[in-house]
């Protein structure tokens, strides 16, 4: 009898974590996926000569995307104020509105750089020369920084970009498996509610192995 198709729902396990799934269960998964599908791959390309640029513009999806889970709310037509407060939990500034207006500017010259025109654009710069994941310079007038105009620019150092998203997510998880915080997992529940489809139909496959290899 022909075999049926295992259906991997993440790199290490398959869809019966989720048949009747505790909430480890979803921290497992939802782990899982991103270490191995997302982070993972963002460090390996770090590993090769010319890649920095493709890591990073895969890294900048997490800021939107964690920020699903950290509010438990759908970011659809809501893009640019999730990114934002995604981006400002990794990266805090002090003063709101430089923190805004740099989650603005990061938003429009990264994020839609790379969505839009499949490049980051001209305000973004990449090196490894200063240890700051990101630093952004502003204009001067009279030689002195002016930081009531817009973003100079933002120059990204792709490793340490990479470290402080991973500790970000690392935390984020602990948290979410010490339970201490219940505003937080019941915030990840709702998200998985949202994103993961648990309670629809099953949608299968339709074909068994055989048929699926068969040319």
């Amino acid at each position: 009898m022909p075999k049926l198709i295992r259906n991997f729902i993440s790199p290490s396990f398959t869809h019966e974590k989720l048949e009747s799934p505790t909430y480890e269960d979803l921290v497992d998964v939802f782990e899982d996926r991103v270490h191995k599908w997302f982070l993972l791959p963002a460090s390996k390309l770090l590993e090769f000569p010319n890649c920095d640029v493709a890591a990073v513009a895969l890294l900048l999806n997490y800021f939107e995307s964690i920020e699903i889970y950290l509010s438990g709310q759908e970011s659809k037509n809501r893009s640019a104020e999730f990114f934002a407060r995604g981006f400002g939990r990794v990266f805090s500034v002090q003063h709101p509105t430089l923190s805004a207006k740099i989650a603005a500017a990061f938003y429009d010259q990264a994020r839609c750089g790379f969505a839009h025109d499949g490049m980051f654009r001209n305000r973004v710069f990449f090196s490894k020369a200063r240890p700051d994941p990101i630093l952004v310079t502003w204009p001067k007038k009279d030689g002195v920084i002016d930081e009531s105009r817009e973003v100079e620019s933002f120059i990204i150092n792709p490793r340490r970009f990479y470290d402080s998203i991973q500790l970000h997510f690392d935390r984020y998880i602990e948290r979410l498996r010490e339970g201490a915080d219940t505003e937080m997992g019941c915030a990840f529940v709702k998200a998985v509610a949202l994103k993961w489809a648990l309670g629809e139909p099953d949608r299968a496959v339709g074909m068994t192995e055989d048929e699926f290899f068969r040319p």
